[in-house]
């Protein structure tokens, strides 16, 4: 995050999302509304590939990040692999509204056809088992991700604003309805939640 966004955020009394602990669980066949079905590492239908889980898109580091099959094995090449397919994860500490978020395109050279186009994002007050039920999530955002214009690889897309945010939720789950093109799987690189 450059230093001149940083500084807003200050002046803004937000803050942005940095995972510690928090397990973040990869999803798949899931849209909003619906209930979660679990990822696993694998090469198959419902996985995502071995090491690039959806943690990965906290970890600050520019040069990995989430690849979900959701439909799709690692050998196919679709619009739909990795649409239907995300992730959520609970917040340590209390709960936070979330006002803006920042999506960074995946580094790979070949990985413009990965980058997710829409998205939806839910937010939820309940815990444990409760937030695999598609009833436990209240949908606060449905759009771009903000990468509709290409800013290169391993770049900053458009930063999205929460349209009129102001519920404070414990959880968060995001999931990708389309992508830019024919890959195995939707991928980017980081995905910063800016919070109050």
């Amino acid at each position: 995050m450059s230093i001149k966004l940083q500084y807003s955020l200050i002046i803004l009394g937000v803050t942005y999302f940095k995972r510690t602990n928090e397990t973040v669980y990869d999803i798949w066949n899931t849209t909003a509304g619906t209930d979660s079905v679990y990822a696993v590492s694998g090469t198959s239908i419902g996985t995502y590939y071995p090491g690039q889980s959806a943690q990965t898109a906290f970890d600050g580091d520019f040069t990995n990040g989430p690849c979900n099959h959701g439909s799709c094995d690692y050998t196919n090449g679709a619009l739909a692999c990795g649409t239907k397919a995300g992730f959520y994860l609970t917040l340590n500490g209390a709960s936070k509204v979330l006002a803006a978020f920042d999506v960074i395109s995946h580094t790979g050279s070949w990985s413009r056809v990965r980058d997710p186009m829409m998205i939806t994002i839910e937010g939820s007050n309940l815990n444990g088992s409760a937030l695999t039920l598609g009833s436990s999530w209240t949908l606060i955002y449905t759009g771009s991700a903000g990468l509709i214009t290409d800013p290169g690889r391993a770049a900053w897309g458009t930063l999205q604003l929460i349209s009129n945010p102001s519920i404070a939720f414990a959880s968060y789950r995001l999931l990708i309805t389309s992508k830019q093109g024919y890959d195995s799987c939707a991928s980017f690189s980081e995905i910063i939640f800016i919070m109050t």
